[in-house]
């Protein structure tokens, strides 16, 4: 509450995620639910979740350009508009009979495009509308936020198709955009201005940001640890089914319980951040991915479901405990005229990320089980450990003691 008090135009920000955070989520069981009853297949659909992560490899790089030289306002305004008018459409297919599953996956698709739009440009605005001090009490509550959002909105998704169906559904989602696309239109934000009316070209202009992160290897060491850690967390995507039913002999029930586990985690560590005035950040991040090592390697070794649930509590602890500390850590470093290229590059690395991992460990985990392909995420997650803790720039990293530091942080 002091924070959201002390940076108003950072409430509009929290407020608008929170409810597109709610929609999405509560969106996203509409898609597959429909895909699934439509072709009974679980390749159609899990290609609905993939089509919505390319746009993020493909066009994040130019994005990125644009978040550097328009407004980013406008840019996350149009993003949630976009959204708004996409999840419409494919609502209105829906609900007056359009039986054309191409239509699910093109729908899906702009709208991963909207969000790859968004992403950037969000990433380099929130520093400017957030003390240095307090980037990382920021990041940590509204990574909470979302993921409180997640939580509710999956449950009352699932909920609501089942009572008024997807198409119902979907058009409760293009009302979430819509409101959030206001309340980002009512931030109030200057733009930055640049010296130089003459601009490069897009390549040349995104080729620039990419040549600024080469001569920061810290930066990119946090990107790496960034992308192999998400591809650690694979099994907590893939293999929870597996883990419940076919080792526990467990049902449903414990899937949920299991699957609340981390939320309850990430929203306990996401309140304890915000509770915590923490100055030495890349410390933080270190212990933070420990943390989720260990959660990993509890569930490998669990003998019953209660006692994976308490490793997938303190992997969801770990895991906002390093992605506020990350975000800040990037924030800090960037120039604002940069953020928004350098931000693209990390979510095109996540971008890779997802795919890849929903690729390979479906196949590991039939090949060598659930218990075991979490024990290979967790000496996975630990390569990230020594790798921080190996790296100056990182484990001995602060954050600014007040928002008159006007100085970027040096790095080597």
């Amino acid at each position: 509450i002091r924070f959201l008090r002390s940076y108003p135009q950072a409430e509009k920000l929290w407020a608008s995620e929170t409810i597109a955070s709610f929609g999405s989520y509560f969106f996203t069981i509409a898609p597959m639910w429909y895909v699934f009853a439509r072709t009974g297949s679980g390749l159609a659909t899990g290609l609905v979740a993939l089509v919505s992560f390319l746009p993020s490899v493909v066009l994040g790089p130019w994005f990125g350009v644009l978040a550097d030289r328009l407004s980013r306002r406008r840019l996350m305004t149009g993003a949630n508009l976009s959204s708004a008018v996409l999840a419409a459409i494919l609502a209105g297919a829906v609900i007056t009979g359009f039986k054309a599953i191409w239509l699910v996956y093109l729908i899906r698709g702009l709208m991963g495009v909207s969000s790859t739009l968004y992403d950037p440009a969000r990433a380099a605005i929130f520093p400017e509308l957030v003390g240095r001090e307090d980037l990382l009490t920021g990041h940590a509550l509204f990574h909470s936020s979302q993921h409180v959002a997640r939580l509710v909105g999956s449950a009352v998704g699932g909920l609501v198709v089942a009572l008024v169906g997807s198409g119902l559904t979907m058009a409760l989602d293009a009302i979430t955009f819509a409101v959030a696309a206001v309340l980002v239109a009512h931030i109030a934000y200057k733009p930055p201005t640049t010296e130089s009316a003459v601009k490069p070209s897009a390549w040349a202009s995104a080729m620039e940001g990419w040549g600024w992160l080469r001569q920061k290897p810290v930066l990119l060491v946090m990107l790496g640890i960034g992308m192999v850690s998400n591809i650690a967390l694979g099994p907590t995507n893939v293999l929870p089914p597996m883990l419940i039913r076919d080792t526990f002999h467990a049902d449903a029930a414990a899937l949920g319980l299991f699957d609340a586990a981390i939320g309850l985690g990430i929203v306990v560590g996401g309140i304890v951040i915000g509770m915590l005035t923490i100055r030495r950040v890349g410390l933080s991040m270190v212990v933070a991915l420990g943390l989720e090592t260990v959660g990993l390697l509890v569930i490998s070794v669990s003998p019953a479901p209660g006692v994976a649930d308490l490793g997938n509590f303190c992997l969801g602890v770990g895991l906002v405990s390093a992605n506020a500390p990350g975000s800040a850590m990037l924030q800090t470093l960037v120039p604002s005229d940069l953020l928004g290229r350098v931000s693209s590059v990390s979510v095109m690395a996540s971008g890779l990320a997802v795919p890849m991992t929903f690729a390979v460990v479906g196949l590991v985990g039939d090949t060598i089980g659930a218990h075991r392909s979490f024990g290979a995420a967790a000496l996975l997650m630990a390569v990230t450990v020594v790798t921080a803790v190996l790296v100056p720039g990182i484990r001995t990293f602060r954050m600014p003691q007040s928002s008159r530091s006007a100085d970027r942080a040096s790095v080597n």
